[in-house]
């Protein structure tokens, strides 16, 4: 038996509405504050919601617009700021069932995103849930596509069933956009060595541990980056070596690093090559290829010097790990 049977997360909420922290780090993001904190404070939920807002050296005026909406933040200076270390301080401090994780710079498309988001959690063995990514107006092409592959219109239930190996996209998730049982966060919290994918992490700890994954497509944002390609090579790095910190790639229980990666390659080209696009074909090729040398090297973090690593990598230099 390869793994655990999928067994109990926590308890079923029933048909009532389960109490939701909704966590929000920000730093110098007053424009998308803007735009969505309305939207934030104004979800068509039945249960009781409180924002968590931890500020870490904001100067353009976002403290400012948050208090205005009754948001009081919890600031910490710029240079203590980590993915992993910062959300777990911002989880010890909310109060409620189901932790919303969101990202400054992600909008909800509408008023049900947080139901969209909770309502997997009827199932009592779901752990975590995330919702899709749409692109922002002016993404690239090839960056639009990306996002879309990620995030299908279609709903999809993870679990590690007995006698199944996972694989490597299984573990995908996103804290962008994402909700956990409280009790999960407690159970395993973010993993606070890595650089970056402490979301991965999360959800790498509840298949393990027998539990469900959904991917909801109603509970949508707008949200996704461009990057150059040495940018792109960067987070691949960073990605490489969270993964490998984290043993990911050494677990028996999950494999297809490569199948995933060139699955993913081969889609993209069939979608670009059926439009005639065949410059956006070869674009995407590159894009993956860059991605997938820089996991390779992040990968190989103890065989590589360090002085490299940090030229390399986008998270390195700013990190005491």
């Amino acid at each position: 038996m390869n793994g655990p049977p999928c067994n109990t997360a926590g308890p079923a909420i029933g048909n009532g509405f389960p109490s939701v922290s909704i966590l929000l780090l920000i730093k110098n993001h007053v424009e998308y504050m803007r735009r969505s904190l309305d939207l934030i404070l104004g979800q068509e939920y039945q249960g009781q919601v409180e924002i968590v807002y931890v500020d870490s050296g904001s100067v353009d005026g976002t403290i400012e617009l948050m208090r205005a909406h009754g948001v009081e933040p919890h600031c910490i200076p710029p240079e203590e700021f980590h993915h992993a270390r910062t959300r777990n301080y911002a989880a010890s401090i909310a109060q409620h069932e189901i932790l919303a994780l969101l990202s400054a710079d992600a909008i909800p498309t509408n008023r049900q995103w947080l139901r969209g988001l909770v309502e997997p959690f009827r199932d009592p063995m779901v752990g975590g849930v995330y919702g899709k990514q749409i692109a922002p107006e002016g993404t690239g092409p090839v960056r639009t596509r990306g996002l879309e592959s990620i995030y299908p219109d279609v709903r999809e239930v993870r679990c590690l069933e007995p006698d199944t190996k996972g694989t490597i996209g299984m573990i995908r998730f996103s804290n962008a956009n994402s909700a956990i049982r409280a009790s999960v966060w407690r159970r395993f919290r973010f993993h606070e060595q890595v650089l970056v994918a402490e979301d991965h992490w999360i959800c790498y700890k509840i298949l393990k541990h027998g539990m469900k994954v959904v991917y909801e497509p109603a509970a949508a944002v707008i949200h996704g980056h461009e990057r150059s390609l040495w940018g792109e090579f960067q987070w691949a790095v960073d990605n490489g070596i969270s993964l490998k910190r984290m043993g990911v790639y050494d677990d028996p229980l999950f494999s297809g690093e490569f199948q995933y990666g060139w699955r993913r390659i081969k889609q993209d080209w069939v979608h670009f090559v059926s439009r005639g696009t065949y410059g956006l074909a070869l674009k995407g090729f590159v894009v993956s290829g860059v991605k997938w040398a820089g996991v390779q090297v992040g990968k190989r973090e103890k065989r590589l010097p360090r002085w490299l690593l940090r030229r390399v990598s986008a998270g390195l230099g700013k990190s005491s790990t």
